[in-house]
């Protein structure tokens, strides 16, 4: 562990720690507190690989700072783009207003900017004014939803169980053959989507036998919300939809962008988050319409 002082105190410096028992129990304890998850699971179930590296300081031997890096590739426009997602930004309560923060950042963006396509990250109401000193800027995000005025009969399919091997091998091996189906669709990163159906998503993932699909997708009223669609062949979106909606189901919001968006309406997205992107390198997001795959939220 590198040893380094900031405004005369002195921290222990971790980054890429995840097989180090003792400082990921103390990453895990401050994720908890800050974010109210733990990447334990995660890291024992095999799923934290290579891709995600986070960068910490320590004081007293316990992480009390922290900014992650997920490299994450991406099919966009036909051509197979390197995207830095900055994520898990945070710091103990006790030690805030430090200067932590800033050091973190500044270390990352001194390694990776010029490794990568472009540098993005998603930030909460509270950090907006943060950002924009490390060159980032706001990026407008469009989401893509239809109403459905017409119900087929519904098609044959299942929930995949994931505390079943099996269930969990088959969801692993269509997301690695997975075709794209989105304008902007990640690609390599199956870790990534594991973190969300082992956790957030766990119960809404569908297999539809009559399309040998897969999909992931929340119910909410009369309001579906479809994530994505896992499929070895090109798969038309309305006949996922058709595939797991009932008559109850009046409108469905996309969590990607079509490849295809004939028939939807695409509008300004208000969300929780706000994408910031690396000023000199979103010029290939400007004036799209996109946005970043729900699931590829770090």
């Amino acid at each position: 562990m590198e040893l380094i002082k900031l405004n005369n105190s002195s921290y222990g410096f971790a980054r890429n720690f995840k097989h180090d028992q003792k400082i990921r129990a103390s990453f895990n304890r401050l994720t908890e507190s800050v974010f109210g998850f733990s990447l334990e699971n995660w890291y024992h179930d095999g799923f934290w690989g290579d891709y995600y590296i986070p960068y910490s300081l320590l004081h007293n031997n316990k992480v009390i700072s922290n900014v992650s890096i997920n490299k994450i590739e991406f099919d966009i426009g036909q051509k197979r783009k390197t995207g830095i997602q900055i994520g898990t930004v945070m710091t103990d309560e006790k030690y805030r207003n430090r200067g932590l923060n800033k050091y973190l950042m500044e270390k990352v963006m001194h390694e990776w900017k010029d490794q990568t396509d472009f540098v993005y990250l998603f930030a909460n109401d509270s950090v907006l004014d943060f950002y924009p000193k490390f060159n980032f800027k706001v990026v407008e995000e469009y989401q893509h939803s239809k109403t459905i005025d017409t119900h087929s009969a519904s098609s044959s399919w299942k929930k995949l169980n994931m505390e079943d091997p099996t269930d969990v091998a088959f969801l692993m091996g269509r997301i690695k053959d997975s075709t794209p189906i989105a304008k902007i669709s990640m690609r390599n990163n199956a870790s990534l989507i594991m973190f969300y159906c082992n956790s957030y998503k766990k119960s809404s993932i569908f297999y539809i036998k009559e399309l040998d699909a897969i999909a992931i997708a929340d119910f909410e009223g009369d309001t579906m919300y479809l994530d994505d669609i896992f499929s070895i062949t090109p798969i038309e979106i309305n006949n996922v939809i058709h595939s797991i909606s009932d008559k109850r189901i009046l409108r469905v919001f996309l969590g990607f962008t079509p490849l295809d968006d004939s028939g939807f309406e695409k509008h300004l997205l208000k969300g929780t988050d706000t994408l910031f992107m690396l000023k000199d390198k979103f010029e290939f997001f400007t004036n799209k319409h996109w946005m970043f795959p729900v699931l590829s939220h770090a």
